[in-house]
């Protein structure tokens, strides 16, 4: 487990356009494909909010394809803390 300021250190190592995948996935607790199938228009800035309503699944030729979440429950709007909007604008 990281610390906070752990985590922004591991964002600062990271080349600049992966910055935003690291704070996501900590501080949103996004899944890998859900991170991998966001595009700029799911997250809502001004809300503090990203609309998860897709996912990328590897097949076992090697494919990605992109879908549905498993679950309704994948399907969902999640709450970003106020630290990281800046970082993500």
């Amino acid at each position: 487990m990281l610390t906070v300021p752990e985590v922004f250190a591991l964002a600062g190592a990271v080349p600049p356009r992966f910055r935003a995948l690291v704070l996501l996935a900590t501080f949103g607790s996004l899944r890998w494909g859900e991170l991998a199938a966001l595009r700029r228009f799911n997250p809502d800035l001004d809300a503090r909010t990203v609309k998860i309503e897709a996912s990328v699944s590897e097949m076992k030729t090697g494919e990605l394809v992109t879908g549905q979440p498993k679950s309704d429950a994948g399907a969902r709007v999640v709450a970003l803390p106020e630290i990281i909007i800046g970082d993500l604008t």
